[in-house]
Order: structure tokens, then C-alpha cells, then sequence
């Protein structure tokens, strides 16, 4: 809509803020309600027939009016402030963005001369003996002679490099927000699969996927922190990539898995793939624990592009747990919608339907992010409605879910999985010392926090 259309339907004269808020808010409750936004427009005009109000004060109606559609559940609450809301200006969607592969094909592999010899440069070029491989001195070389635009994120190319001082670290957790005790080993960045939700597309300027060839490096790293360790700790590797996914070519999974089985640590491999070949392969860890990240059927299908169906994904969790691993399972982000209830208690019952409890966890945490990820979201996956719920702007200036929702979706999750498994710890990831204090008066939780 343009200033012309405003004072056409609503008698006022917009400024330029005034027109780029009414268009996104209109814009988001269109996709949510699909409706068109002039119709939408014209049935709020409606309200203005025969009441005295000036132009700034229609606006501030109008802006009402609209908050309140946008946000129903939220405005019911309380009258949601301005700097509640995110108002972003409207983005075009991306142009021939790079499709995501059933397998995937490097475009190119680009190896760092330091590890030019290294078993995993051998082993990806016999793999792939037809594309092509250029050897530099620092994967920094190719991101100065490389414009970096989002169209650009999933490209296939692949960075086999030697990893000097990034090897593990606490996992960063929001300031104000309990910390879930996880350390990452951060052995890999970026991921063959295309989640709409997924924070790596704003968090990274580097396309394609690093792979460090210096595993041992990794270990000597873990050596080093272990021995200043007084309890266990919770590690994993797919905090920036996903633990499973290109392990048919690293076989990273069985040198972790032999390593970290006699030390005194809960190891983990969080994937949403059901490439486990190579972890059937080797005897299953008492320590070492297989997790997967899960959601709705639908979700699955429509926001997790390349990942496993969720049936593929249960299929090998029970392959997994026959073997003789433990498991965990990981609800997150769950996202709210008008039947967000039914469509994951079909994801729970069928956890139990297939596989048994107890489990080594469960987390739950709902979708939030930062307000470029909303954005990103919107130019690469223009399709995703994920996004047009109730999110608003957070004190830490995230968006999330205000706190009675969050609220309501951890309790009747927790609910639905306890009517199946007593047991299993259940932690919530990125959340406030408040919620956790909420739920845990109804349902204990398990912290990890040291």
C-alpha cells in the first residue's frame, strides 16, 4: 500500500514510518489470516465510519487494530509496547538460491596446504575423483577474494582445514539465561541441510562447509581441559553443523565415539539425518549418546529442507538403541501455530510407539532469534510462515514467544511426554531463571549447570 491508499481508505496522511509499520503489520497478517491486505485494509475502515478522530489519532487506532490482529493472544494479555514489536521493512525474496542435494556433491573442495596430506584430504578426493581442488594457504585467502551475499549461503563447496585454536568451548547462552552446562567440540561449520529457522544464516559470511582434518588436535584440546575438571560434563559436536549428516565421508563419528568412551563425559551426536552406518559399525558407547532433533511432520517436511523425514528419523533411533546406544531427543525449536498441540502429541506418541524410554534427555526450547535471522528467513524462504506467530522482542532484543505462551507450550509438552516416561530428564534450552522456576513447580527439570 502507498501513502495515496492510506489517505484514500482511512483519511490520514502516513509518514514514512507511519506507512512502513501499516504495511508490515498488514503484510504479516495477511500471510497468517491469507487474506489480501486491501481487503483487510478496507474491513478496519470500517471501524473509522462516523467517529470524530484526527490524523495522528487514526493512526494510533488504526495501529491498534492492527496489534491486535497480528498478535491476538498477546494483546488479550496486556497492550503490547512499541518496543515490543519488530517492524522490519518489507524484503524481496532471493533469486535462484543454491537447491539442496539428496547427497551431497561438493561444486568444488578447496584444502588448506597445511593439511594437504592429511587422511581426510586423501579420502574426500577419492571420493569425489571428479571435482575439482584447489589448494590455499588459509581459508581466509577465499573469503578476501569472495563477495559473500545470502543468495550464496548453501553453495556446495567444501573447506577441508586445519583448525589451530577453535576446538572447544562452553556452548554461548543468552546473558539472564540458565546455561545448560554443554560444551562444544567444534569440529565442522555449516550443514548440507536448509532449516528456515536455522541461526547459521546469519551468523556466518562463508558459504559452504569447513571440515577440520586435525582431529587429533581436537582430542589433545579435550586432554587438556579434562584434567582441570572436577565433575562430567555434557559435550557435542552439532552446535554448528549437524553431528550425522556428511559422516559416510568423515567417519568422524567412530574416532569420537572410541575416544570419549572411557572418559567421564556424556557425549553427544545431535543430527537430524539417519546416516548411522558407521556408527552400527563400531560397539555402542555407555557414555556415548545418539539425539535427535525432532518436530512436527509437517515442520519437518516444509521447514527442515534435506533432513530426514521424522519416520526415517525414528526408523534409525531404534536402529540405534537395538545397537545398544542411548538416546535423547531434542524439541527444539517448537513452534506455535493454531493446532500446535495435536500436531506434536502425534510427534511424542510416536517416539513411544517406537522406541523405548527412558531416554539420556529431552530438551525443549521454543523458536526464537535475533531479528536479522527474521529477515534472512523471510528473502530465503519466503514460503515459511514460521516467523508471522506471536514473537515478539525480548529484553535481551531476541524474538520469542512472550512468557505466558512459552509457559503454556513447555507445561503441555512436559505433560504429554510424562503421560508416556516418568524418567527421563527434561531441561529447557535458552530460558530465563524465571520460566524455569514456573515450570518446575509443576514438573521437576534437570539442569546441567555447573
Amino acid at each position: 500500500m502507498d501513502k495515496n491508499d492510506i489517505i484514500k481508505i482511512f483519511g490520514f496522511s502516513p509518514s514514512l514510518n507511519q506507512l512502513k509499520e501499516i504495511n508490515r503489520l498488514s503484510f504479516e497478517i495477511g500471510r497468517r489470516e491469507k487474506i489480501e491486505i486491501k481487503h483487510l485494509l478496507n474491513e478496519m475502515a470500517a471501524y473509522f465510519t462516523n467517529k470524530k478522530i484526527s490524523g495522528h489519532g487514526r493512526f494510533i487506532e488504526l495501529r491498534k487494530l492492527l496489534l491486535s490482529r497480528r498478535f491476538p493472544l498477546a494483546t488479550k494479555k496486556a497492550r503490547l509496547k512499541p518496543a515490543e514489536v519488530f517492524i522490519a521493512p518489507l524484503t524481496s525474496p532471493i533469486q535462484n538460491k543454491y537447491p539442496i542435494q539428496k547427497s551431497f556433491i561438493p561444486e568444488k573442495i578447496f584444502i588448506e596446504n597445511a593439511c594437504a596430506k592429511a587422511k581426510l584430504s586423501c579420502k574426500i578426493q577419492n571420493i569425489f575423483p571428479d571435482v575439482p581442488v584447489e589448494f590455499i594457504a588459509h581459508r581466509h585467502e577465499y573469503i578476501k577474494n569472495y563477495h559473500f551475499e545470502l543468495s550464496g549461503l548453501k553453495r556446495p563447496l567444501l573447506f577441508i582445514v586445519q583448525e589451530k585454536f577453535d576446538h572447544i568451548k562452553p556452548c554461548p547462552c543468552t546473558p539472564k539465561h540458565v546455561r545448560c552446562g554443554y560444551w562444544i567440540l567444534n569440529l565442522g561449520f555449516g550443514c548440507p541441510f536448509d532449516c528456515s529457522y536455522c541461526y547459521l544464516q546469519h551468523y556466518t559470511n562463508f558459504p559452504g562447509i569447513i571440515l577440520p582434518a586435525n582431529i587429533e588436535d581436537f582430542f589433545a584440546a579435550f586432554d587438556r581441559i579434562n584434567a582441570t575438571l572436577t565433575t562430567p560434563i555434557r559435550i557435542g559436536t552439532g552446535e554448528f553443523t549437524d553431528s550425522l549428516a556428511l559422516d559416510h565421508i568423515t567417519e568422524y563419528s567412530k574416532k569420537l565415539i572410541t575416544y570419549f568412551a572411557d572418559k567421564k563425559v556424556l557425549f553427544e551426536l545431535k543430527t537430524k539425518s539417519a546416516n548411522i552406518k558407521n556408527i552400527l559399525e563400531i560397539n555402542a558407547a555407555a557414555n556415548c549418546i545418539i539425539a535427535w532433533s525432532l518436530n512436527t511432520e509437517k515442520i519437518c517436511a516444509q521447514e527442515e529442507l534435506g533432513a530426514a523425514a521424522l519416520d526415517e528419523r525414528f526408523k534409525a533411533a531404534q536402529k540405534c538403541q537395538n545397537h545398544g546406544y542411548k538416546l535423547a531427543f531434542h524439541f527444539d525449536p517448537i513452534i506455535h501455530s493454531e493446532n500446535w498441540q495435536e500436531e506434536y502429541k502425534k510427534t511424542i506418541e510416536k517416539i513411544y510407539a517406537n522406541i523405548k524410554p527412558p531416554f539420556a534427555w529431552i530438551s525443549l526450547g521454543t523458536l526464537r532469534s535475533n531479528r536479522e535471522l527474521k529477515t534472512a528467513c523471510e528473502k530465503r524462504f519466503p514460503q515459511s510462515n514460521i516467523f508471522y506467530g506471536e514473537l515478539l522482542l525480548g529484553d535481551d532484543k531476541k524474538l520469542r514467544y512472550p512468557q505466558f505462551l512459552r509457559e503454556e507450550i513447555y507445561l503441555k509438552m512436559i505433560e504429554m511426554i510424562r503421560a508416556f516416561d516418568q524418567t527421563t530428564p527434561i531441561y529447557l534450552c535458552m530460558e530465563t531463571q524465571e520460566m524455569w522456576k514456573k515450570i518446575s513447580a509443576r514438573y521437576p527439570l534437570t539442569c546441567w549447570s555447573p
